[in-house]
């Protein structure tokens, strides 16, 4: 057992090391007399070889995985007494050691320790209690570092901290400020799971140190401390087929295998999990692996069974948060004992959307002289025919021939086609826009489209898909489809000319839609401005025709946290 002090200045580490003479004796193997001591010249020499021991397996590395320069500033082995030490004395006695390590660049963000001291083969794991501070104020609890399991602490130069917490409600409020500012993932080195369930599927994300992952399944580098980017892309089919062979979960009584939605190598700065971190080469000591794995349900799911088999030394049991539809989270622990976990919906599934609408078909006016001509035309046909003579029957006919003329002309000029009362219109238009993303809920393409086809026709059903899709992508969000929160109209109008079986409407309006990912929501609202042409011809039945988007631009894009229900 040792105790280690790591104070992180702007150009150097000053590391404080209090090992137990009793390491020194099972490191380099010290053989105590018949009396049970061990000679004081075999223990000072095992001190000073020590140095080189301890320069060896107690790394730092800065945030890109170089290791630091390090080197031994002194040495006190005052606690050796020159008549030996007893073996029952072993671990009360102290040698401590003041080691200096160099970054390559000063005012390193992030720092990463390391302590390997018993060896890959050691019976006996060797546990540090290691605690770090920043320019002589502590900055966090102290942990326990054990053998080949990696710790980093993250360092603000812009802001350091100048004093530690004097109380419990400072120290309070400081861990929650440190909880929002890395999205709820406050420990490098902890194995992270979060079950979201929505009426579309079962969502299981998963981070967790790449050291940590690679105890179930080593992975294969050139380089021990760094994974490249190649072999990233190497390890992705091997490790999708892992997961999809484990844990395995049942939707309304049904095994459903898992889609891999996600498989990503994110390094320290949490910026890769707001924003979606492109492919580049991690240190293996640094590096978490971000899985996320979709179990698609073909109906809003009533019973859900997930079950985690997946336990080593590094992982004994798993810690989810569950995300229930729109509810506050809540906590599941999976142990070997307890590795499932089940839900049962409460209450009634939702119903299905409604995407139909009346049909807005207008019939074309008679025009009013219609309505004389026609009875007229009858009555010059039989007062001319039946009581004319003869020769006036020829001049009549010719009369009564123009007549029909005039007629037929009349009765097959275009018919008026009336507009309907704007407010009825901009109301029809405003509930086709909001069925337009609601189509998007659905998972299947065909089903999208289905629901598309109650508001929109013609060719530009495809075009119209293509377009709302692309605007519900978040780009930041490695192209993660949106989820539609709300659609809120802030102006609509019925246009002019209103042409034909055309009706033009001009409409601006806000779509506000989230991501969630990794315990935190990603919300973006984008406003719209277009002008849409609602066809009223029978077989249209007043769908969308035409829609052509003059303005677009983004309101807003933010991060934030769904907090537990005592937070």
């Amino acid at each position: 057992m040792s105790n280690t002090l790591a104070d992180c200045r702007e150009d150097a580490v000053l590391v404080t090391l209090r090992v137990m003479l009793e390491d020194l004796v099972l490191f380099h193997g010290l053989k105590a007399n018949s009396d049970t001591i061990f000679n004081a010249d075999d223990l000072r020499a095992a001190a000073k070889k020590h140095e080189a021991f301890l320069l060896k397996h107690f790394s730092v590395r800065d945030g890109e995985g170089q290791s630091l320069e390090g080197a031994m500033v002194s040495r006190d082995d005052s606690a050796i007494l020159d008549e030996g030490v007893r073996l029952e004395d072993l671990m009360k006695l102290i040698a401590v050691y003041e080691l200096k390590l160099t970054p390559a660049k000063p005012k390193p963000a992030f720092l990463t320790f390391t302590q390997n001291f018993g060896g890959a083969k050691s019976v006996v794991p060797s546990i540090m209690e290691f605690m770090a501070l920043q320019t002589g104020v502590w900055i966090e609890k102290p942990v326990q570092l054990q053998p080949g399991q990696p710790h980093t602490v993250a360092l603000d130069w812009d802001n350091p901290p100048d004093q530690a917490p004097q109380n419990w409600r400072e120290l309070r409020k400081q861990r929650a400020e440190e909880f929002q500012k890395r999205l709820g993932i406050t420990s490098y080195s902890g194995l992270y799971s979060y079950i979201y369930l929505t009426d579309r599927e079962v969502r299981h994300e998963i981070l967790l140190p790449l050291l940590t992952f690679e105890k179930w399944l080593p992975l294969e580098r050139a380089n021990p401390a760094f994974l490249e980017v190649a072999e990233q892309e190497a390890a992705r089919q091997k490790i999708t087929e892992w997961f999809r062979d484990r844990n395995p979960v049942e939707i309304d009584g049904v095994p459903v295998k898992p889609l891999l939605q996600r498989l990503q190598f994110f390094g320290l700065d949490i910026r890769d999990f707001a924003q979606n971190a492109e492919p580049r080469r991690v240190s293996a000591y640094q590096a978490r692996l971000g899985i996320i794995l979709v179990y698609p349900a073909k109906a809003p799911p009533n019973r859900v069974r997930l079950t985690w088999d997946s336990f080593h030394e590094s992982a004994p049991f798993l810690r989810s948060v569950v995300y229930d539809h729109e509810k506050d989270p809540t906590e599941e622990f999976f142990v070997r004992d307890q590795p499932r976990w089940e839900w049962t919906r409460e209450g009634n599934p939702p119903t299905a959307h409604d995407f139909k609408l009346t049909a807005l078909v207008l019939a074309p006016k008679k025009s009013s002289i219609y309505f004389i001509a026609a009875p007229l035309l009858a009555l010059a046909v039989y007062v001319g025919m039946s009581r004319a003579s003869a020769p006036r029957r020829i001049g009549s006919a010719l009369v009564v021939g123009a007549c029909v003329l005039a007629v037929v002309s009349i009765l097959n000029a275009p018919t008026a086609i009336p507009t309907p009362k704007a407010r009825f219109v901009t109301k029809h238009a405003a509930t086709l826009l909001q069925n337009i993303y609601r189509a998007f809920d659905y998972n299947e393409k065909s089903d999208v489209y289905d629901a598309l086809a109650h508001s929109v026709a013609g060719d530009l059903l495809e075009e119209l898909f293509l377009k709302i899709q692309s605007g519900l992508r978040m780009q930041e969000q490695g192209g993660a489809t949106a989820h539609v929160k709300r659609v809120r109209i802030t102006r609509i109008a019925l246009a002019s000319p209103v042409t034909g079986a055309r009706l033009p409407v001009d409409c601006t309006w806000r779509v506000i839609g989230t991501v969630e990912h990794w315990g935190h929501i990603h919300t973006r609202e984008n406003e719209y401005t277009a002008r849409i042409h609602l066809s009223t011809a029978p077989e249209d039945r007043g769908r969308i025709v035409a829609f052509e988007v003059t303005d677009e631009k983004r309101v807003r894009f933010e991060t934030d946290i769904r907090q537990f229900e005592d937070q």
